[in-house]
């Protein structure tokens, strides 16, 4: 991940950790559990590029994609 980029990179995990959390009424410690058992945060890290031109709603289909695919 280029340095430059990380400032946003950072920002779109903050916004979809707020969307995941408010969507599934998750707490903070709910929603660090499941970062624990997924790397989700990572996962947030590497589609950034296609994410910054995802609305909400797209961003949060992605996510609960990729949740389900890997708590299988």
């Amino acid at each position: 991940m280029p340095f430059e980029n990380l400032d946003h990179v950072l920002y779109m995990q903050i916004r979809v950790v707020n969307l995941y959390r408010k969507a599934h009424e998750m707490t903070v410690d709910d929603f660090l559990k499941l970062d624990r058992q997924t790397d989700l945060l990572p996962f947030v890290a590497a589609a950034y590029e296609p994410f910054h031109l995802t609305g909400d709603a797209g961003i949060l289909e992605e996510v609960d994609d990729y949740v389900r695919t890997v708590l299988v």
